[in-house]
């Protein structure tokens, strides 16, 4: 990656992704963490944001996608794609997606639908997202 921003990015997805399968398997987390990536894509990128942006890289976008029936989500920062469940599906083996052009992402259509800041919802939500965050923080950054 020539880009210093990509592969800052890069490295902070990469390094969320490992704390996220961490904390999930020392049993905490949501619900929807416990598969993952799998249906995981919604929150992890809620979650990734929050980081991303604590980490001074700016707000992200949430990206929603449908293909064939088939839902998911990831973050839009700058000119950036990012993604760290994308491997959920059967024609993608990345982990961690880092990019400004991906026709795999635009095979899903994918329309951005607010800020990425999962302190704008709803107070329950907020707070079984700010548990997690703080769990899956806690193997990145102890």
């Amino acid at each position: 990656m020539d880009d210093p921003l990509q592969q800052l990015l890069f490295d902070l997805a990469s390094r969320f992704r490992s704390g996220i399968l961490r904390s999930v398997r020392s049993a905490g987390s949501l619900p929807t963490l416990r598969d993952f990536p799998e249906g995981a894509c919604g929150d992890a990128s809620l979650l990734l944001a929050k980081y991303l942006q604590e980490k001074r890289c700016g707000l992200a976008h949430y990206v929603l996608g449908e293909r064939g029936g088939l839902r998911h989500a990831w973050l839009q920062l700058q000119d950036f794609i990012i993604d760290i469940t994308a491997d959920q599906f059967a024609d993608q083996a990345a982990g961690v997606i880092v990019t400004n052009d991906s026709a795999w992402h635009a095979s899903f259509h994918g329309k951005i639908h607010n800020a990425a800041d999962f302190c704008l919802y709803e107070r329950h939500t907020v707070f079984k997202l700010t548990k997690a965050y703080r769990e899956i923080t806690n193997f990145i950054d102890p």
